[in-house]
């Protein structure tokens, strides 16, 4: 039996979302007591593609919305269990930054809660899809990458305190600390890494093999799994980015938790990589970070470009020699070439390999 159905059937009176059925989404919602007297759901269908959790747009005579439902394991890949309760820490980081305007203007309001379904109710955005077409050629706009740097900026600065276990979000860490620093490196992954690009699983086995640089990583994974004094969206990367009429908004915080704000600045550093944007686009994110509208002790921290550096070259790796791959196209050379600067990242801590990444063409 496939975890779903085991997970499934162990949890009989929990009311699991169907991904197509109307009469399933109304029977859930009428449940935690969303829906109004007499409100009859009349449409359902998937919202982008949930890596996750299963998202939907539900349609009823008041409008649409989007469902988020956290299940016991990862919607994209249901073979690997997930901790159920990340639905709660996506709910308290969207009633923590309700708290900064700047930040909460650029995030769907949450509309509901209920955390025993494991379910969120968040504004839609009709027509809005999320930005993984820059792994095919499209570019960020300038304001765009500006306003990204920015939203982390006010984020990290507006949050920063002790540790708080509301925020350890340690399960789900745990899980994507496999997925970061542990399974790309290990030698028995079982991925075939060829049918992306001839070559790759030769050049994947060399940095399986390059004790100086699994060190490296292995260190700066212990690092990650570490408290800190930041709250972090914990996956800021295109597929959290949502293009609508009304501009870029941030989706997706369920990854959340306290720790190395600069994480949260690597992981978009090595994605503009990963979609061949040109150097300039990570020094304008970057320096939209690094610069606050009016300098001040209080607006303006420190942090860490070598952390910030090794934190994007392993988040380069196991994209593409992990599990978690993206839509990029079929290549020759382009992903051994960033392989190779990942490793010139981690090991030298120098943004370099990242920010000075050149264009090139498929």
């Amino acid at each position: 039996m496939d975890l779903r159905r085991q997970l499934m059937e162990s949890f009989p009176d929990f009311p699991f979302l169907e991904p197509n059925s109307p009469d399933s989404a109304e029977a859930c919602l009428r449940k935690v007591g969303w829906l109004k007297t007499g409100e009859r759901v009349l449409g359902v269908e998937r919202a982008g593609e949930g890596n996750m959790n299963l998202t939907l747009r539900v349609r009823t005579e008041q409008g649409t919305f989007i469902v988020k439902q956290a299940r016991p394991w990862v919607e994209k890949y249901d073979h690997i269990p997930a901790p159920w309760e990340r639905s709660t820490y996506e709910r308290r980081f969207y009633e923590t930054v309700a708290r900064v305007p700047s930040v909460a203007a650029r995030m769907p309001k949450l509309l509901f809660a209920d955390d025993k379904a494991h379910l969120l109710v968040i504004e839609d955005f009709p027509g809005a899809t999320d930005c993984s077409d820059v792994y095919a050629g499209r570019s960020l706009a300038k304001d765009h990458l500006a306003m990204l740097g920015r939203f982390l900026r006010v984020l990290h600065n507006s949050t920063e305190s002790d540790p708080n276990p509301d925020f350890s979000n340690r399960d789900l860490r745990l899980l994507n600390h496999m997925h970061l620093f542990v399974v790309p490196l290990a030698e028995d992954n079982g991925l075939d890494l060829d049918r992306f690009e001839p070559g790759l699983s030769q050049a994947a086995a060399e940095l399986q093999a390059d004790t100086a640089y699994r060190a490296e990583v292995l260190e700066l994974g212990k690092r990650y799994l570490s408290d800190g004094r930041f709250l972090l969206h914990g996956d800021f990367y295109p597929g959290s980015w949502l293009s609508t009429s009304q501009g870029l908004r941030i989706i997706d915080p369920e990854f959340c938790f306290q720790g190395d704000r600069e994480y949260d600045l690597g992981v978009p550093l090595a994605h503009l990589a990963l979609s061949r944007h040109p150097p300039e686009a990570a020094r304008m994110l970057l320096d939209s970070y690094a610069t606050p509208p009016t300098p001040s002790p209080v607006a303006r921290r420190n942090w860490d470009p070598e952390l910030v550096a090794r934190y994007a070259g392993v988040e380069m790796m196991r994209r593409l020699i992990g599990v978690a791959q993206l839509p990029i196209p079929p290549s020759d050379g382009f992903r051994k070439d960033l392989l190779a600067r990942s490793r010139e990242a981690v090991l030298s801590g120098s943004l370099e390999p990242i920010v000075g990444l050149e264009a090139r063409t498929p």
